[in-house]
Protein backbone atom coordinates (compact mmCIF):
# COMPACT_ATOMS: atom_id res chain seq x y z
CA UNK A 1 0.00 0.00 0.00
CA UNK A 2 1.23 3.63 -1.04
CA UNK A 3 2.06 5.94 1.89
CA UNK A 4 -0.26 8.78 1.57
CA UNK A 5 0.32 12.25 0.61
CA UNK A 6 -2.22 14.96 2.24
CA UNK A 7 -2.79 18.40 0.64
CA UNK A 8 -5.57 20.60 1.69
CA UNK A 9 -6.51 23.01 -1.26
CA UNK A 10 -8.33 26.35 0.29
CA UNK A 11 -10.24 27.83 -2.65
CA UNK A 12 -13.52 29.93 -2.46
CA UNK A 13 -14.07 29.46 -6.06
CA UNK A 14 -13.04 25.77 -7.12
CA UNK A 15 -14.33 25.68 -10.31
CA UNK A 16 -11.25 27.83 -11.14
CA UNK A 17 -8.85 25.24 -9.73
CA UNK A 18 -10.46 21.93 -10.63
CA UNK A 19 -8.56 20.58 -13.53
CA UNK A 20 -5.13 21.20 -11.48
CA UNK A 21 -6.52 19.57 -8.57
CA UNK A 22 -7.27 16.52 -11.16
CA UNK A 23 -3.45 16.69 -12.27
CA UNK A 24 -1.86 16.84 -9.09
CA UNK A 25 -3.74 13.71 -7.97
CA UNK A 26 -2.18 12.24 -11.02
CA UNK A 27 1.47 13.32 -10.23
CA UNK A 28 0.99 12.12 -6.35
CA UNK A 29 0.06 8.93 -7.95
CA UNK A 30 3.05 8.63 -10.09
CA UNK A 31 5.44 9.54 -7.61
CA UNK A 32 4.13 6.31 -5.71
CA UNK A 33 1.54 7.88 -3.29
CA UNK A 34 -2.23 7.85 -2.31
CA UNK A 35 -3.49 11.59 -2.97
CA UNK A 36 -5.27 12.91 -0.16
CA UNK A 37 -6.58 16.45 -1.36
CA UNK A 38 -8.76 18.30 0.41
CA UNK A 39 -11.17 20.56 -0.96
CA UNK A 40 -12.09 23.28 1.36
CA UNK A 41 -13.65 26.65 0.20
CA UNK A 42 -13.53 28.51 3.27
CA UNK A 43 -10.45 27.21 5.84
CA UNK A 44 -13.11 25.41 8.15
CA UNK A 45 -11.92 21.87 7.17
CA UNK A 46 -8.01 23.10 7.21
CA UNK A 47 -9.12 24.18 10.74
CA UNK A 48 -10.64 21.24 11.62
CA UNK A 49 -7.73 19.48 10.34
CA UNK A 50 -5.56 21.25 12.55
CA UNK A 51 -7.25 21.00 15.31
CA UNK A 52 -7.79 17.05 14.89
CA UNK A 53 -3.68 16.70 14.19
CA UNK A 54 -4.40 15.54 11.35
CA UNK A 55 -0.99 15.01 9.24
CA UNK A 56 -0.97 17.70 6.44
CA UNK A 57 1.82 17.44 4.15
CA UNK A 58 1.20 20.71 1.66
CA UNK A 59 -1.60 23.38 2.56
CA UNK A 60 -1.87 25.44 -0.93
CA UNK A 61 -3.85 28.23 -0.32
CA UNK A 62 -5.68 31.42 -2.26
CA UNK A 63 -5.44 34.74 -0.85
CA UNK A 64 -8.98 35.94 -1.02
CA UNK A 65 -11.07 33.75 0.71
CA UNK A 66 -14.20 34.92 2.83
CA UNK A 67 -14.80 38.16 4.76
CA UNK A 68 -13.38 36.98 8.42
CA UNK A 69 -10.82 34.68 6.74
CA UNK A 70 -7.94 35.04 3.87
CA UNK A 71 -4.68 32.95 3.01
CA UNK A 72 -2.65 34.63 5.66
CA UNK A 73 -4.97 33.91 8.46
CA UNK A 74 -4.21 30.45 6.90
CA UNK A 75 -0.55 31.16 7.17
CA UNK A 76 -1.04 32.65 10.40
CA UNK A 77 -2.46 29.56 12.44
CA UNK A 78 0.26 27.45 11.03
CA UNK A 79 2.31 29.62 12.67
CA UNK A 80 1.17 29.83 15.94
CA UNK A 81 0.60 25.79 16.15
CA UNK A 82 4.41 25.30 15.18
CA UNK A 83 3.23 22.88 12.29
CA UNK A 84 6.28 22.16 9.66
CA UNK A 85 3.78 22.36 7.14
CA UNK A 86 4.71 23.79 3.55
CA UNK A 87 2.23 26.23 1.86
CA UNK A 88 1.64 27.24 -1.35
CA UNK A 89 0.50 30.95 -1.59
CA UNK A 90 -1.42 32.54 -4.73
CA UNK A 91 -3.45 35.19 -5.64
CA UNK A 92 -4.99 36.71 -8.87
CA UNK A 93 -4.77 40.12 -7.44
CA UNK A 94 -1.71 42.10 -6.17
CA UNK A 95 -0.40 41.71 -2.90
CA UNK A 96 2.65 42.38 -0.86
CA UNK A 97 4.68 38.65 -0.54
CA UNK A 98 6.68 40.54 2.96
CA UNK A 99 3.35 40.13 4.47
CA UNK A 100 3.15 36.60 3.61
CA UNK A 101 6.44 35.73 4.16
CA UNK A 102 7.38 37.81 7.67
CA UNK A 103 4.21 35.48 9.14
CA UNK A 104 5.04 32.14 7.83
CA UNK A 105 6.80 29.54 9.93
CA UNK A 106 8.48 26.97 8.18
CA UNK A 107 8.55 26.75 4.17
CA UNK A 108 6.05 29.09 1.10
CA UNK A 109 6.26 29.30 -2.16
CA UNK A 110 4.60 32.57 -3.58
CA UNK A 111 2.32 32.59 -6.98
CA UNK A 112 1.09 35.51 -8.69
CA UNK A 113 -2.26 34.02 -10.60
CA UNK A 114 -4.23 30.68 -10.49
CA UNK A 115 -1.75 28.60 -13.01
CA UNK A 116 -0.06 26.87 -9.61
CA UNK A 117 -0.02 23.43 -10.91
CA UNK A 118 4.23 23.67 -11.89
CA UNK A 119 5.23 25.45 -8.32
CA UNK A 120 3.08 23.12 -6.88
CA UNK A 121 4.85 19.71 -8.25
CA UNK A 122 8.31 21.68 -7.21
CA UNK A 123 6.78 22.16 -3.96
CA UNK A 124 5.89 18.12 -3.66
CA UNK A 125 9.34 17.45 -4.94
CA UNK A 126 11.06 19.65 -2.17
CA UNK A 127 8.41 18.33 0.29
CA UNK A 128 9.37 14.83 0.07
CA UNK A 129 13.36 15.48 -0.43
CA UNK A 130 13.28 17.01 3.26
CA UNK A 131 11.08 14.21 4.28
CA UNK A 132 13.81 12.11 3.27
CA UNK A 133 16.16 14.12 4.92
CA UNK A 134 16.47 13.21 8.79
CA UNK A 135 19.11 15.56 9.74
CA UNK A 136 16.69 18.19 8.53
CA UNK A 137 14.07 17.34 10.83
CA UNK A 138 15.94 16.72 13.97
CA UNK A 139 17.47 20.31 13.46
CA UNK A 140 14.01 21.54 13.57
CA UNK A 141 12.75 19.30 16.15
CA UNK A 142 16.25 20.89 18.22
CA UNK A 143 15.26 24.63 17.27
CA UNK A 144 11.45 24.27 18.36
CA UNK A 145 13.11 22.47 22.09
CA UNK A 146 15.24 25.79 22.55
CA UNK A 147 12.58 28.03 21.45
CA UNK A 148 10.46 26.49 24.61
CA UNK A 149 13.04 26.65 26.95
CA UNK A 150 13.67 30.13 26.37
CA UNK A 151 9.85 30.36 27.29
CA UNK A 152 10.57 28.84 30.77
CA UNK A 153 13.62 30.98 31.30
CA UNK A 154 11.42 34.18 30.95
CA UNK A 155 8.81 32.61 33.65
CA UNK A 156 11.91 32.45 35.77
CA UNK A 157 12.85 36.10 35.28
CA UNK A 158 9.43 37.07 35.72
CA UNK A 159 8.60 34.93 39.10
CA UNK A 160 11.94 36.21 40.63
CA UNK A 161 11.50 39.52 39.85
CA UNK A 162 14.66 40.17 38.17
CA UNK A 163 16.16 43.91 37.28
CA UNK A 164 16.28 44.82 34.29
CA UNK A 165 19.57 45.90 34.63
CA UNK A 166 20.63 42.09 35.19
CA UNK A 167 18.40 40.40 33.12
CA UNK A 168 21.10 40.12 30.32
CA UNK A 169 23.15 38.73 33.05
CA UNK A 170 20.93 36.55 34.26
CA UNK A 171 20.24 35.43 31.28
CA UNK A 172 23.93 34.85 30.26
CA UNK A 173 25.50 33.18 33.42
CA UNK A 174 22.29 31.18 35.25
CA UNK A 175 19.70 30.40 32.38
CA UNK A 176 21.74 29.93 29.02
CA UNK A 177 24.72 28.43 30.60
CA UNK A 178 26.00 25.06 29.68
CA UNK A 179 25.43 23.70 33.02
CA UNK A 180 21.65 24.14 33.66
CA UNK A 181 20.15 21.88 31.61
CA UNK A 182 16.33 21.71 30.46
CA UNK A 183 15.71 18.18 32.97
CA UNK A 184 17.19 20.69 35.49
CA UNK A 185 14.61 23.48 34.87
CA UNK A 186 11.76 21.04 34.88
CA UNK A 187 12.64 20.35 38.78
CA UNK A 188 12.95 24.12 39.55
CA UNK A 189 9.76 24.93 37.84
CA UNK A 190 8.10 21.94 39.40
CA UNK A 191 9.08 23.35 43.45
CA UNK A 192 7.67 26.90 41.88
CA UNK A 193 3.87 25.22 40.65
CA UNK A 194 4.11 22.79 44.40
CA UNK A 195 4.55 26.20 45.96
CA UNK A 196 1.94 27.79 44.74
CA UNK A 197 -0.75 24.76 45.25
CA UNK A 198 -1.00 24.29 41.09
CA UNK A 199 0.60 20.87 40.92
CA UNK A 200 -2.23 19.05 39.84
CA UNK A 201 -3.05 21.54 37.57
CA UNK A 202 0.45 21.95 35.83
CA UNK A 203 0.93 17.68 36.00
CA UNK A 204 0.92 17.07 32.39
CA UNK A 205 2.86 20.74 31.63
CA UNK A 206 5.58 19.04 33.36
CA UNK A 207 5.61 15.70 32.32
CA UNK A 208 5.46 16.72 28.47
CA UNK A 209 8.69 19.59 29.02
CA UNK A 210 10.30 16.45 30.41
CA UNK A 211 9.48 14.62 26.87
CA UNK A 212 10.91 16.88 24.85
CA UNK A 213 13.93 17.37 27.15
CA UNK A 214 14.85 13.76 26.07
CA UNK A 215 13.58 14.02 22.60
CA UNK A 216 16.26 17.00 22.20
CA UNK A 217 19.05 15.47 24.24
CA UNK A 218 18.19 12.06 22.17
CA UNK A 219 18.00 13.73 19.02
CA UNK A 220 21.76 15.79 19.53
CA UNK A 221 23.31 12.69 19.99
CA UNK A 222 22.10 10.43 17.53
CA UNK A 223 23.77 9.49 13.96
CA UNK A 224 22.13 8.75 11.11
CA UNK A 225 22.08 4.77 10.14
CA UNK A 226 23.82 3.95 7.02
CA UNK A 227 21.91 1.49 6.57
CA UNK A 228 18.57 3.25 6.79
CA UNK A 229 18.62 7.24 6.22
CA UNK A 230 15.32 7.51 7.92
CA UNK A 231 16.68 5.82 10.97
CA UNK A 232 18.50 7.65 14.41
CA UNK A 233 21.52 5.19 15.79
CA UNK A 234 21.64 6.62 19.61
CA UNK A 235 23.53 4.29 21.67
CA UNK A 236 23.08 1.53 19.09
CA UNK A 237 19.70 1.96 19.45
CA UNK A 238 17.44 2.51 16.37
CA UNK A 239 15.19 5.34 16.48
CA UNK A 240 12.97 6.31 13.59
CA UNK A 241 11.89 9.95 12.92
CA UNK A 242 9.17 10.73 10.21
CA UNK A 243 7.96 13.87 9.44
CA UNK A 244 4.44 12.81 11.19
CA UNK A 245 6.67 11.67 14.14
CA UNK A 246 8.10 15.14 14.14
CA UNK A 247 4.96 17.12 13.83
CA UNK A 248 3.84 15.01 16.75
CA UNK A 249 6.65 16.74 18.72
CA UNK A 250 6.07 19.83 17.57
CA UNK A 251 2.09 19.45 18.82
CA UNK A 252 3.35 18.69 22.15
CA UNK A 253 6.15 21.16 21.81
CA UNK A 254 2.90 23.82 21.22
CA UNK A 255 0.83 22.22 23.87
CA UNK A 256 3.64 22.85 26.51
CA UNK A 257 3.81 26.38 24.64
CA UNK A 258 -0.10 27.02 25.30
CA UNK A 259 0.42 26.07 29.20
CA UNK A 260 3.28 27.92 30.12
CA UNK A 261 1.28 30.98 29.43
CA UNK A 262 -1.58 29.47 31.61
CA UNK A 263 0.93 29.36 34.36
CA UNK A 264 1.97 32.89 33.76
CA UNK A 265 -1.46 33.90 34.27
CA UNK A 266 -1.75 31.74 37.47
CA UNK A 267 1.10 32.96 38.59
CA UNK A 268 0.39 36.28 38.16
CA UNK A 269 3.87 37.20 36.62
Amino acid sequence: MNPTFTIIWIEDKPRTVGSQVDAIEKYLKSRNFEPNIIRDEDGQQFQNAIKNKIPIDIVVTDKNLTESMDGIDIIKILKQKKRLTDVLFYSAKGFDPEDVRKEHYGFVEIVEGKEVLEPLKLLVDKNLKRCEDIIFLRGMVISMIIDLELEVNEIFVKYFKIPKVVQEHFHNFILENQYISLGGKVVTLENIIKKRGLAKDFKEMLQGIRELANNRNLLAHCKKDPKDKNVLICMGEKKSFDKNKINMILDKTNEVSVSLNNLISKLSL
